[in-house]
């Protein structure tokens, strides 16, 4: 039982973050001029936007209360460190909760000044800690032999896609996205003026995509099995949609792709990389026997 509601949870903030990125790609992220209600309302006007960004926080409510109840009972059913992920991933909520009402309340769209888009940029990697989280958490409570079924190198892995992920966090809100409008080139050069914070972190992004890319390859070929092959498989997505991303002048569908495997990706490599982290000995002695 208490498996599945950590698993219900993490399916939530999943979706949720997702949907948030629905939400900044429509430009709705302030269809609702106040906080926490709509308009003053539970039932705001019926507008795209208005539901996009209604949405997004009764989906936040649902799940901060999955988050609440999977704090409550893992912490009463386990003594491991599920104890301690579950208490993070909870804590974690209440600055996402803080961040999310002030980038309503001081008015902050994208890229307003430096300040707002750090806000904004702050929520989405809050967010994605508490999805990391979660997703260490329930590895935790799921776990009887954290020796077998693992994916190998799975902690570099996950540390080479959470850092690409915090990058294109930056290239999300400083609007670098479009600074290349091609590719593999760059304004049609191999190397590009580097004269703007905005390229440079675009390029850092594309670099660190060729990275876990050529990681992602390695590791499949040093160690072949369906687990390496489908996670192979998952990063080649993510790379696609990312140069399709670039290729379509930032489509707001295939960008909604890359968002939406992105996330998965980051939850993919956590689940993986948390028996290496958090049971070390015991894989230590498993892999020596």
């Amino acid at each position: 039982m208490v498996q599945l509601i950590v698993a219900l949870t993490v399916l939530s903030v999943y979706l949720l973050m997702v949907l948030g990125g629905l939400v900044t790609s429509t430009g709705s992220g302030l269809a609702c001029p106040d906080w926490p209600l709509c308009y003053g309302t539970v039932a705001p006007p019926l507008k795209l936007d208005v539901w996009l960004e209604w949405g997004h926080r009764l989906l936040g409510g649902i799940t901060g209360l999955l988050i609440l109840a999977s704090t409550v009972l893992v912490c009463r059913r386990y003594r491991n460190a599920s104890r301690v992920t579950a208490g993070a991933t909870l804590a974690l909520l209440v600055g996402v909760v803080v961040l999310g009402g002030v980038v309503v309340l001081v008015d902050a769209p994208l890229l307003r000044t430096a300040w707002h888009t750090l806000i904004t940029s702050s929520h989405i990697v809050l967010s994605t800690l508490i999805l990391v989280s979660l997703v260490f958490t329930y590895a935790l409570v799921r776990t009887k032999d954290p020796g077998t079924g693992r994916l190998p190198f799975a902690v570099p892995f996950f540390a080479l896609v959470g850092l690409q992920s915090l990058v294109g966090v930056v290239v999300r809100y400083s609007a670098a996205g479009g600074v290349c409008p091609d590719f593999p080139t760059c304004q049609g050069m191999w190397v590009p003026p580097l004269e703007s914070f905005q390229i440079l972190v675009h390029l850092g992004h594309r670099i660190l995509a060729v990275a876990v890319f050529v990681f992602a390859a390695a590791v499949l070929i040093k160690k072949p099995s369906a687990l390496t092959a489908l996670t192979f498989g998952i990063v080649a997505a993510q790379a696609a949609w990312g140069v399709l991303s670039v290729l379509t002048g930032l489509f707001l569908p295939v960008v909604f792709l890359h968002i939406a495997t992105g996330f998965f990706l980051i939850g993919w490599t956590a689940y993986h990389a948390a028996p290496a982290l958090f049971f070390p000995p015991l894989i230590a002695r498993s892999a020596s026997a």
